[in-house]
């Protein structure tokens, strides 16, 4: 059995480890900000949905229906599917009006109503913070479990897990005042912490299964023969509508606690990581449940039904596993943890923004508490996080908190209709949502919290025998006498409830001339279709002196914060709304000065207070009213239509959809005829390209068959005048031994000179016949392209022989360096039009004319590749020239007879023929370096 004090040191030190990793995230190094913005970090942290009811609840829910367990997963990973086109709405109305939560999701998209949000906030907290209550319990029962401490040591560790928690909180989530400012530390954290908990979750399933157990097979095996009553248990299928009811519930519940929602929309620092997540979460929670059935049949059998929720723990005690047992509680603390973090984080900024700074605006608007906002929310953590602990002191063993979980998850369906309805029905009404949420939450309350209630025994349950006063057909578990799972039954009304008083208290409610115009703009921003009207804009006078009105904004930024943030604020709005320059605005542009700063003092109040703030700060005086008013009828008058048919036949979102449409229509057929004619004439171009690169070939080819023509005539030349010269002495000598007047002396000097003439003769005679075979072999390997053996360094030479030529005209020096055998099995050819191209550009554009330069190949064989570093001392390239320098027709002397073919072929007989890669290191004046590597054994 561990010790307190080693389990407190384990707690602390995991505590410890968390929090260096954030307090490094949160430095803000390039390295820690690539990592917590990356998909894999979002798709962990997501992994919050996995709660300590997950890690080790499930466990229990198997022990009586494995099928109805993986609903739980399975719900979210069909989620997955349809979330991508949700989550592209979400996440640019949280950017937009700078979301804090689900609550302040509902109020911005609903007219930014004060009641809508704090409704949501009141749903929230009340099937949440019960919620909470099993995470406590979880962290105290591991803890009781494993240290088997007395009662009164318990209630100890209790409030002192309360206070750890709440303070771990307020360091990791709650240090920013706006809560719309990402948490890289908290997220890591949060990802680690996903890792830790599926590590765990794995290394006890593997442990169970194939240590303790031959395998799964042999674990069920066993309780089919043992237990064959607690198998069928296991294995029973639930109805259809249970079934179902837990899917929907699931994938609500991961898209829509506020938990879920603050790390799926509020952290979300990449739209593009949701497709990601589409499908790396699946994978993770495959995972999770991949061994939770086998955990719950062995748990059956070693422990019996009695303890199933405490399996993880009590099968490693049971064994002996010390160690085991630890990463287990280490693997359920962190899945507790991270759900109470967050949680107490989003509830109370929830209570805060929408309960707390609306009572003070409504009756004391003035007062100094808005300067304490951060500590407000501090406050509220421990108050939201308390409620918890009083329901775990006090009720832990209750009937309604053993069934929280599922119950939870239905409070947060209620928010599922409205959230639907706000993306995709411009007509819905703030009115219709309040009712929906209101009636909603109401039958969840009837249906399931009530009898919750009752049956831990709180209050008296006659209701639950015969109905309210008698009535059966009311009755909350059974209403109009339908009979289903008490989860599905309070899933199944209280969504018709919802939807119904949503659908009909829309359609029924009128729309305030306020409110149409706040849909229009909302639905516009959600098709990302926001435009000013910049004519009529232009004509609007520019007679609003800015500074009175700055005063004001700073005045309303100043009731939350301090001095120096409320001028950052101020900034940030004078930027968004492009003003940070202007002395005097119109009164559109102050319009928009007002938009902004409600968005940017929405991140922290939420929108419904910035709203009512703003609303309040008379902003406008009556004639910039009246001008506003004047500019709007302007744009009526551009439309020819009155208010009237305006209200009554022009719906705008749809009218700039329909037009939208029609012009793809219409523009459809050109953009085909247009992509077409395009691909012609791209592949013109490509095989124009072909043909000019193939040019390019020949062309050096025969600049190099001139060259060698003219080296060679020399020695041909030379060898001819000394013949010349021989045959006039062979003639001379024979006719003054002819005429009998040939002396000793004149013999002997003939002699010499025949000497002379044949060394002359025999010299040239070898030097044309060497410049024949190097010509020949570079020409024939140019020429034919095929595979063969030589020497690397030779046949650099042979090339260098090939460009004597033109390398005699030049002053540059070439250098190469290249050990003596080292062998090449490849394409001889390419190697030589490589490295002819590469000194023709040095020669060409490296050197200034006054310059006298060098070029070096040095050549290196290593693990069966080539590497070839050719460099000069030249100019050098720039970063455009660098970036450029490989695409075809670059050239930084057009007209000068560079043709800007010359590296593009390099590159391709590199890359396609040699199968190696090439790369360039430059800069100017310090020359021109090319690293090109290349298999040694082509065929290899």
């Amino acid at each position: 059995m561990i010790s307190a004090t080693s389990l407190l040191l384990i707690i602390l030190a995991y505590v410890g480890f968390l929090y260096m990793i954030a307090a490094w995230a949160e430095a803000g190094s390039e390295l820690a900000q690539k990592i917590t913005t990356s998909a894999a970090v979002y798709a962990l942290s997501l992994a919050i949905y996995c709660t300590s009811w997950t890690f080790f609840g499930s466990v229990g829910i198997a022990t009586r229906s494995s099928i109805l367990m993986l609903t739980i997963y399975l719900g979210p990973t069909l989620l997955m599917i349809v979330i991508w086109p949700l989550m592209q709405r979400i996440l640019l109305i949280k950017q937009i009006y700078r979301v804090t939560s689900i609550a302040d999701f509902l109020s911005a998209r609903y007219n930014r109503s004060v009641s809508l949000a704090g409704l949501a906030a009141l749903v929230a907290m009340i099937g949440i913070v019960p919620y909470l209550a099993l995470q406590l319990k979880a962290i105290n029962t591991s803890i009781d479990l494993l240290l088997a401490v007395q009662v009164g040591t318990k209630l100890t560790i209790a409030w002192l897990v309360w206070l750890g928690v709440a303070l771990f909180t307020i360091v990791f989530g709650i240090r920013h005042l706006d809560p719309t400012e990402r948490h890289p530390g908290m997220m890591l954290a949060l990802a680690v912490e996903g890792v830790v908990k599926l590590a765990a979750m794995l290394t006890v399933g593997v442990f169970v299964c194939f240590v303790m157990f031959d395998s799964p097979l042999d674990i069920f095996a066993q309780l089919e023969q043992k237990m064959p009553e607690a198998a069928a248990n296991m294995s029973s299928k639930p109805a259809f509508v249970t079934w179902f009811s837990y899917l929907i519930l699931a994938g609500t519940a991961f898209m829509l606690l506020p938990r879920q929602f603050h790390v799926m929309v509020v952290e979300n620092p990449d739209p593009n990581h949701v497709k990601k997540v589409q499908w790396w979460l699946p994978v993770y929670l495959i995972l999770m449940t991949l061994f939770v059935t086998p955990i719950a049949a062995a748990g059956l059998l070693l422990l019996g039904p009695e303890t199933a929720d405490s399996y993880m723990l009590s099968i490693p005690m049971l064994a002996g596993q010390e160690l085991l047992t630890i990463f287990v509680f280490i693997g359920g603390f962190s899945a507790s943890m991270a759900m109470l973090m967050v949680s107490g984080m989003t509830l109370s900024t929830m209570f805060s923004n929408h309960l707390v700074l609306p009572l003070i605006q409504w009756f004391r608007p003035d007062s100094r508490l808005k300067k304490y906002l951060l500590q407000s929310r501090w406050l509220a953590v421990f108050i939201v996080l308390g409620a918890g602990q009083m329901f775990y002191l006090y009720l832990g063993e209750s009937y309604m908190l053993v069934n929280m979980g599922m119950i939870s998850f239905c409070a947060v369906l209620q928010f599922l209709p409205l959230v639907i309805a706000g993306l995709y029905w411009p007509q819905v009404t703030t009115k219709g949502a309040f009712s929906g949420l209101c009636a909603g939450f109401g039958i969840w309350a009837y249906c399931l919290l009530l009898p919750a209630i009752m049956k831990s025994g709180w209050i008296n349950a006659d209701i639950l025998l015969t109905g309210p006063f008698g009535i059966g057909w009311l009755h909350p578990e059974h209403l109009l006498g339908t009979e289903m799972h008490k989860i599905s039954h309070g899933a199944f009304w209280s969504m018709a409830a919802n939807i119904s008083a949503l659908v009909l208290g829309s359609l029924y409610s009128k729309m305030s001339g306020e409110e149409k115009r706040y849909n229009a703009e909302f639905m516009d921003v959600m098709a990302e279709r926001v435009a000013e009207d910049e004519a009529i804009m232009d004509t609007l006078p520019r007679n609003i002196e800015l500074d009175p009105k700055l005063k004001l904004l700073k005045g309303i930024f100043s009731q939350y914060l301090t001095p120096e943030y409320a001028e950052m604020k101020l900034a940030a709005c004078l930027i968004e709304a492009e003003l940070n320059e202007a002395s005097l605005i119109n009164v559109q542009e102050l319009a928009n000065l007002e938009r902004t700063t409600e968005r940017q003092l929405s991140g922290i109040t939420g929108a419904a207070v910035a709203h009512m703030v703003v609303t309040q700060s008379n902003l406008y005086s009556e004639q910039e009213i009246r001008t506003l008013e004047r500019y709007y009828g302007q744009l009526l008058a551009q439309l020819k239509i009155s208010p009237a048919q305006l209200r009554q036949q022009l719906n705008y979102s749809k009218e700039k959809e329909l037009l939208a449409k029609r012009y793809s229509e219409q523009m459809q057929g050109i953009v085909d005829d247009r992509t077409r004619e395009l691909q012609e004439t791209l592949d013109k171009l490509k095989s124009a390209q072909a043909h000019l690169v193939e040019t390019e070939k020949q062309a050096s080819l025969g600049k190099m068959v001139a060259g060698i023509a003219h080296e060679i005539n020399t020695p041909i030349g030379v060898c001819v005048t000394a013949a010349s010269h021989l045959h006039d002495e062979v003639v001379g000598l024979k006719k003054m031994f002819a005429a009998g007047e040939l002396s000793e002396e004149e013999f002997q000097g003939f002699m010499l000179t025949c000497t002379e003439s044949m060394d002359i003769i025999l010299k040239n005679n070898a030097r044309a016949s060497k410049l024949i075979q190097s010509f020949k072999r570079v020409a024939v390997d140019q020429s034919s392209e095929q595979v063969r053996e030589f020497g690397l360094k030779e046949y650099l030479g042979e090339i260098l022989m090939s460009l004597r030529p033109t390398l005699k005209k030049e002053p540059h020096k070439i250098q190469v360096i290249c050990p003596d055998k080292l062998i090449c099995n490849t394409y001889p050819g390419v190697i030589s039009q490589v490295v002819t191209n590469l000194i023709m550009n040095s020669l060409l554009h490296a050197f200034k004319p006054e310059q006298v330069g060098k070029v070096t190949i040095e050549v290196t064989g290593s693990e069966g590749n080539i590497l070839m570093n050719y460099s000069d001392d030249g100019v050098g390239l720039d970063e455009d020239g660098e970036k450029n320098l490989f695409d075809p027709f670059y050239t930084t002397k057009r007209n000068q007879g560079g043709s800007g073919l010359g590296t593009h072929l390099v590159y391709n007989l590199v890359t396609q023929k040699l199968k190696g890669e090439v790369d360039v290191e430059t800069s100017p004046g310090k020359g021109l370096c090319y690293h090109i590597r290349f298999p040694q054994n082509i065929e290899s």
